[in-house]
This record gives C-alpha cells, sequence and structure tokens, in this order.
C-alpha cells in the first residue's frame, strides 16, 4: 500500500514531523551538554563560598554560570523556532 503524499516529489507527511523531532532531541543533547559546565561552576560556586572565598570571585563565577545557561536557552530556543519553521515550510510543499 503506497503512503499519502503531499507533493510531486514523493515526500510523505510525517517526513517534516520526523525532521522537526530529531533536530529537537540534538538541540536538546547539545543544550544539556552545553549547561554541564554552567551547572559545575554552580557546585564551585557553592564549594568556594563554603571555603570563604572572596565576594567577587563568588560573583564573577556565578554570573558567568548565569549567562552560559541564559545564552544556551535563548540559542535552544532560538533552534527549535526555525526548526519549526522550516517543518512547517517542509510540510506546506
Amino acid at each position: 500500500m503506497k503512503a499519502i503524499q503531499t507533493s510531486n516529489n514523493g515526500n510523505t507527511w510525517w517526513k517534516p514531523i520526523v525532521h522537526f523531532a530529531t533536530h529537537t532531541a540534538v538541540g536538546s543533547v547539545i543544550f544539556v551538554v552545553i549547561a554541564l559546565p554552567a551547572y559545575g561552576i554552580g557546585q564551585l560556586v557553592h564549594w568556594l563560598t563554603n571555603q570563604g572565598a572572596s565576594n567577587y570571585v563568588v560573583n564573577v563565577l556565578t554570573l558567568l554560570e548565569y549567562a552560559i545557561v541564559t545564552l544556551d536557552a535563548l540559542l535552544l530556543f532560538w533552534h527549535l523556532v526555525t526548526t519549526g519553521i522550516a517543518a512547517m515550510k517542509e510540510l506546506n510543499q
């Protein structure tokens, strides 16, 4: 039995969905990989605070931790939006 086709070039309706799901999964894994060093910095900040490190060092490392996580989340969101738009375009072809 032949699959339902949405275009003349033989693409089936589910291909854009699979592309989107794959890009979402890979993007999420990359997000976690990038976020892990931020988690490590957070643990270091906690340890340094307990060891009596200067407030300046703790604040700089905390800012770095927040910057990494925030930029990582923004880039993941951008990736999901652009991948979603591409999937919609592919679905409408």
